[in-house]
């Protein structure tokens, strides 16, 4: 019996299961990488430190995840995906347990700085992407936007579970709590079910087509000439101003997304006083919109400039700050939450369109690795500096004004980038001259 035939007997492909594990370890891990806000203030009080030291975990935790992304990647490439997110899950889940048991605050550092961020980084959208990569061909896009809208629910439910469990318990319980399911639910769901590849179960991936000639591999000089991009290529991209006019508001979205709001939202919405429920609410409909807000502007994306969405997206960040800062009202805070969840991912799939789009006779995924690099960078920067601000201060007033300056900045430089189709390296190179 050949493969097609395989294929074509069985009532369900395989691969939508797997499909559903990456969701699983992306909710699992991109939940507990939203929540850290909900530990701020109990661990201020727990080790007696300054708002500070507490964000330098935050920014240890990101600088982790963004060094060990690529590290992981070409892991799951040699070794295969399964097995990466298995360790990385045990690596997340042990962390987060025996983070629940830290007396000292280096203790806490190390478990849920390093090894539960290196964790999160190899169960990340790096190895969910290549699951996706290698099972489908045909509704490849479909499948990527399902597997990585895991990241969103994650923050829908695990964050707002912990503030309640911290709020009604201790935060020990909800690390513990978390760790435990982690360890013996995904954990091994993912080490069972988990396929890295089709060839592994004898399938082809979905809709991929009989071969009536070699494939690819098998035909080295050709592959070498797809593939090989120009000498010096990756780096001279820096001197480009264009690159600059991408990776600098990706900086900036970085610090103002997943840095600062992310790690600092939660206490801010503690120090102006409202309820428990009230922020675990907010904070659940930034994640309920984020789906919403990543989906659509991947839709827009091929339809309308992407430097205008860029700029749009990034001025109605701006906009929804200077609304979350000047007012109390709770009311006013489920509107932010609403706006602000629109914007927080969707500047994901423009900002990658552009990159496939201008950088697209060079080598695109180490360019966009170079631009996602500076977005986990201003997250680790956005984690710590408004803490130390806090801490100076006493208030976020000057860290929001100064993210709405560099937000407004932002949408300004993106949309000196040209985003007709006619346009390319060569092209804006002259543009801009």
């Amino acid at each position: 019996m050949g493969k097609n035939s395989q294929r074509k007997s069985s009532p369900f492909f395989y691969g939508w299961i797997v499909l559903g594990l990456g969701f699983l370890s992306l909710f699992a891990t991109f939940g507990v990488r939203a929540s850290f806000g909900a530990y701020v203030t109990s661990w201020e009080e727990e080790f007696v430190i300054t708002r500070t030291t507490v964000t330098s975990i935050s920014m240890l935790s990101l600088f982790m995840y963004a060094l060990f992304q690529p590290i992981m990647g070409r892991m799951a490439d040699r070794f295969g995906a399964r097995l990466v997110i298995t360790i990385s899950l045990l690596l997340v889940g042990g962390g987060l347990l025996l983070s629940s048991m830290a007396q000292e605050l280096w203790q806490l550092a190390i478990l849920y700085g390093v090894v539960a961020a290196i964790g999160l980084a190899g169960s990340s959208n790096v190895t969910a992407s290549a699951l996706v990569a290698h099972w489908f061909v045909e509704k490849r896009g479909f499948a990527m936007g399902l597997i990585l809208s895991g990241m969103a629910v994650g923050q829908l439910v695990v964050g707002p579970v912990s503030i309640l469990i911290i709020h009604n318990f201790d935060w020990r319980y909800a690390l513990f709590l978390v760790g435990i399911v982690i360890l013996l639910a995904v954990t091994p769901l993912c080490a069972v079910f988990i396929r890295s590849k089709p060839e592994d179960m004898n399938l082809r991936p979905y809709g991929e087509k009989e071969q009536t000639s070699p494939p690819l591999a098998d035909d080295p000089q050709r592959n070498h000439y797809q593939n090989q991009a120009p000498v010096g290529s990756m780096f001279a991209v820096f001197r480009e101003p264009f690159f600059w006019y991408l990776t600098v508001p990706y900086f900036i979205c970085g610090f103002t997304d997943l840095g600062f709001i992310g790690t600092h939202f939660i206490p801010f919405a503690e120090g102006k006083g409202y309820s428990e429920v009230v922020i675990a609410a907010a904070f659940g409909s930034i994640a309920a919109f984020n789906v919403a807000g990543t989906i659509g502007t991947g839709y827009l994306s091929d339809r309308f400039s992407r430097s205008r969405l860029l700029a749009a997206i990034y001025w109605m960040r701006a906009l929804m700050f200077i609304l979350l800062v000047t007012s109390d009202n709770p009311y006013i805070l489920f509107v932010f939450a609403v706006f602000y969840g629109l914007t927080e991912m969707a500047s994901i799939a423009p900002t990658s369109s552009l990159c496939a789009h201008l950088f697209k006779n060079m080598s695109i995924g180490a360019i966009f690795g170079f631009v996602s690099v500076s977005h986990q960078l201003g997250a680790a920067l956005g984690a710590l500096i408004p803490g130390t601000i806090f801490d100076l201060t006493g208030s976020y007033t000057a860290i929001f004004l100064v993210s709405v300056a560099a937000l407004a900045g932002s949408g300004l430089l993106v949309l000196r980038i040209s985003d007709s189709s006619n346009h390319t390296m060569k092209d804006l190179r002259v543009d801009m001259n």
